[in-house]
This record gives C-alpha cells, structure tokens and sequence, in this order.
C-alpha cells in the first residue's frame, strides 16, 4: 500500500512539473536577435526652428554588443494638419560610438522638400535598423515588449522630435515625449 501511494505522489509531482513547461506557440513576442542593440541617448530632444544651422536632434549612438556593422535611419514627416508621409531613406552609421546628429537640411533632403518647409507644429519620426556583418536584421519590432517601452533602455529604433519656435523651446525640451524612453 505504501508503494502505491509513493507511486501515486511521483506521478502527481511530475504531473505538476511538466505543466509549468511554457508552450512557446503562444509567446507573442517577435522572434528576438542576440545581440543587435543600437542605443541613442539623446542629447538634443528638439531641433531650434529659430537657429535651424546650428541646431539639431540626436545624442550618442553607441553599439553595446559590438556586433553592428550598419545602422540605418529613415525619417517620416506628419505635418500640422495630420498629414503623413512614408518613411525615407535618412543616412546611414557604420562606426560606433558615434555623435548622431539630424538637421532640418538632412531632413529636407531625405523627404525632397525645401528646407523652409520644415517648420514649428511638424513632428518627425524615425526609424532605425541594424545590421551584423551576417546581414542580420534588428529593428523596434526585433525588440522585447519590456524593452521597446522600458525607461532607461534608450532604444535607437523608434523616436521622434520637433523643431520649435523660440517661445515653445524650454516647454518642449522638458517633454518626454521627444525622448526614446517612453513608447512614441
């Protein structure tokens, strides 16, 4: 009677086990790249409308695994009224650490515009890529749910910015959400 019962606890306590197994079918997180993590610590959140030769946004991109080979930034206008472009091709980084900087010029070259076009009430979003020397891809969506919106992990995949006029300036400089640690 006392094996049964031991046999009986075995069974039940490796029942109890294997249904703590995680079915990985039902992970919803995209399929992550070890490794491949660009980082932006943002220096200048807005780009000045009022001084557009000296003022920029960016701050340090650095590569904490040392594995990335090219990084890649396209940038998306959505103008005042809501308007919206596609994604165009920015510029492209392939020494790191390196100071990442974006001028309204680089912008309006990348969408094709005049640069007096790029102005107060214009928001500019940008995307990122990078690549290891296999030609492996990461992007946002390569990236955890905990680290895409995280504080502190200053992900260089998925910003924004602003380029505001002298009275706007200090109100926008201290909004978050011209910087990478909240979701844009």
């Amino acid at each position: 009677m006392k094996r049964i019962t031991l046999l009986y606890i075995a069974v039940l306590i490796t029942g109890l086990f294997s249904s703590c197994e995680q079915d990985e079918s039902l992970d919803p997180r995209p399929v992550q790249i070890a490794g491949l993590y660009a980082r932006l610590d943002i220096t200048e959140k807005v780009m000045k409308d009022f001084d557009p030769e000296n003022s920029y946004f960016g701050g340090a991109l650095t590569d904490p695994s040392g594995r990335i080979v090219k990084y890649n930034l396209y940038v998306k206008r959505r103008d005042g009224l809501g308007f919206s472009t596609e994604f165009y091709f920015l510029k492209e980084v392939t020494s790191f650490p390196t100071e990442l900087k974006v001028y309204k010029a680089d912008i309006a070259t990348a969408l094709g515009v005049d640069i007096n076009s790029i102005g107060f009430g214009d928001e500019y979003y940008f995307y990122g890529e990078s690549f290891d020397a296999a030609g492996n891809r990461a992007d946002y969506y390569s990236l955890s749910a905990t680290v895409q919106g995280a504080p502190g992990m200053k992900q260089a995949y998925r910003f924004r910015t602003t380029p505001v006029n002298l009275a706007f300036y200090d109100v926008a400089e201290n909004l978050n959400q011209y910087d990478n640690y909240v979701n844009p």
